[in-house]
């Protein structure tokens, strides 16, 4: 119990001290400037608390490029369905486009779905955060 009390009254002493310096390094006058927290992060992808890679933060700078096809113009049959509503055969569909592309269009391909009304089922969504991820470390 003693050395908690002991580790106690050194976190006191050392805030009022840095309150001190903080007190003396500002000007006369001066009031200390406000922490503004943002309301949202910018990113919606489901990925972003779970992984390091959140594409949409990448993509919010090319958000007013056009749609770029990939030759994949037969995913437009899968506009407005849900992630988790692909058949496996539907899912290999997504899977042969994006194994295709080159690493530097990874992103400009799921900008261009995503601008076409399609979300990416869930498991191709993963195998992207993690291609991509493989070509953010090589660089």
């Amino acid at each position: 119990m003693i050395p908690a009390m002991y580790i106690f009254a050194l976190m006191v002493v050392v805030g009022i001290v840095l309150y001190i310096f903080d007190l003396r390094s500002r000007k006369p006058g001066e009031e200390p400037e406000p922490v503004v927290m943002p309301e949202n992060d910018g990113c919606t992808d489901d990925c972003c608390s779970t992984n390091e890679v959140c594409p949409s933060e990448m993509l919010l700078a090319g958000c007013d490029r056009e749609i770029v096809y990939f030759e994949d113009e037969e995913l437009d049959a899968y506009k407005g369905r849900a992630a988790d509503d692909y058949t496996p055969d539907e899912e290999e569909q997504f899977r042969d486009v994006l194994y295709t592309l080159k690493p530097t269009d990874l992103l400009t391909w799921e900008q261009s779905v995503k601008k076409r009304g399609i979300i990416l089922p869930k498991a191709i969504r993963e195998e992207f955060i993690m291609l991509y991820g493989e070509r953010a470390q090589k660089q």
